[in-house]
C-alpha cells in the first residue's frame, strides 16, 4: 500500500457496498474505482471482496482490514483537523452540506461572505441524504431537527415552520372531500431511503395508516414540483409554500415548528475561518427569523 488514497477507495466501497455508490461519494468515475481497487488487492496479495451480482461483499481478510482501515483514517482525520484548528487565516475551502430547498435561500449569505473574504472558497452540497461530519463528508452542516447530535458543536439558528399543502389544481379536484378526511386524499412522501428527515415522524403520526402515499421522492425540489402540479398533498416549508401563489395550506390548524441548527465537528470550530463562517450565518438566519417561522 502506497499512499492514503488506497484506503479511501477500500472504505468507499466497504461502506457503499457498490462500485457506483463510491464512485459517487469519491467524485471520480465507474472505471478509477475499479481500477484503484484491483491494484490495491494485487498490492496487498489478497482479495479483500467478493464480487456478487449485487454488489460488492467484504472477505474475511476484508473484514479483518476493515478495522485497522477505520482506525488510521480516524488518526488521519484527528491530524487534519489539528492542522486546520491552528490555522488562523482567513483562506481555504469550506464544505456545507444543507438540503436543496434550503440552499435556495442561504446562497444571498454566501455571495455577500465571498466578497468580505475573498480568499475563502465554499463547496454547497445539497443533498437529502445526511452526511458524516465525522467521515468530512461536508465541514458544517445546516440541518432542521429536534434532536441535534450532541457530541457536534452546534449553534441554534432559529425554527423552521411547516403545514401540509396542495395546488388549487389538486383541490379543484377534490372540493366534495369532508373537512379533515386525511386518508381521502393522495399523499406525497419521502422514499424509504430518507429515514432521518425531520418531517417524517410528524406526517407518520399525522395521517391514518390506511391512507395512500401515490408518490414517493428523495428530494425536496421533486416534493415541490410534484405537489404543484397537482400529484397530492404534503409537507412543505412554510417559506416555501405560502411565497408559491399555486399553493395553498390544506390543514391550516396543522402546523409545526422544527429546530434549525449550525452543526460542525468540535475541533473545526478552534479555526477562524470556520468560526468568522458560523458566525457570520448565525446573524444571517436570525435576520430571516420571521421568515423561516412562517
Amino acid at each position: 500500500m502506497n499512499d492514503w488514497d488506497d484506503l479511501r477507495f477500500f472504505l468507499a466501497v466497504a461502506r457503499n457496498g457498490t462500485v457506483s455508490g463510491a464512485a459517487r461519494l469519491l467524485e471520480v468515475n465507474y472505471t478509477t474505482v475499479i481500477r484503484r481497487l484491483n491494484s490495491f488487492e494485487e498490492t496487498m496479495g489478497f482479495a479483500v471482496f467478493e464480487r456478487l451480482p449485487n454488489g460488492y461483499e467484504l472477505t474475511r481478510a476484508g473484514k479483518e482490514l476493515l478495522l485497522s482501515a477505520q482506525t488510521i483514517e480516524k488518526e488521519f482525520f484527528r491530524l487534519d483537523k489539528f492542522s486546520k484548528g491552528n490555522d488562523t487565516d482567513l483562506h481555504g475551502t469550506i464544505r456545507i452540506a444543507t438540503t436543496d430547498l434550503l440552499a435556495s435561500i442561504i446562497m444571498p449569505e454566501v455571495s455577500d461572505f465571498l466578497l468580505l473574504h475573498p480568499h475563502i472558497d465554499v463547496e454547497i452540497i445539497s443533498d437529502s441524504n445526511r452526511v458524516d461530519l465525522d467521515n468530512r463528508e461536508a465541514d458544517i452542516a445546516i440541518r432542521i431537527t429536534n434532536q441535534p447530535p450532541k457530541h457536534l458543536e452546534m449553534r441554534k439558528i432559529g425554527n423552521v415552520g411547516g403545514s401540509i399543502y396542495a395546488s388549487k389544481k389538486y383541490l379543484s379536484t377534490r372540493a366534495t372531500l369532508p373537512e379533515n378526511s386525511q386518508e381521502k386524499h393522495l399523499w406525497i412522501g419521502w422514499d424509504d431511503n430518507i429515514t432521518h428527515d425531520a418531517t417524517s415522524q410528524l406526517i407518520e403520526d399525522f395521517i391514518p395508516h390506511n391512507t395512500r402515499t401515490i408518490c414517493k421522492v428523495n428530494s425536496g425540489t421533486s416534493l415541490l414540483s410534484a405537489i404543484t402540479n397537482g400529484i397530492g398533498i404534503g409537507y412543505l416549508w412554510d417559506f416555501i409554500g405560502d411565497n408559491d401563489p399555486q399553493l395553498e395550506r390544506v390543514y391550516p390548524d396543522t402546523h409545526y415548528q422544527i429546530d434549525m441548527w449550525l452543526l460542525l465537528s468540535k475541533d473545526l470550530y478552534s479555526t477562524t475561518r470556520f468560526q468568522t463562517v458560523i458566525n457570520y450565518l448565525e446573524n444571517a438566519f436570525k435576520v430571516k427569523s420571521n421568515f423561516l417561522q412562517g
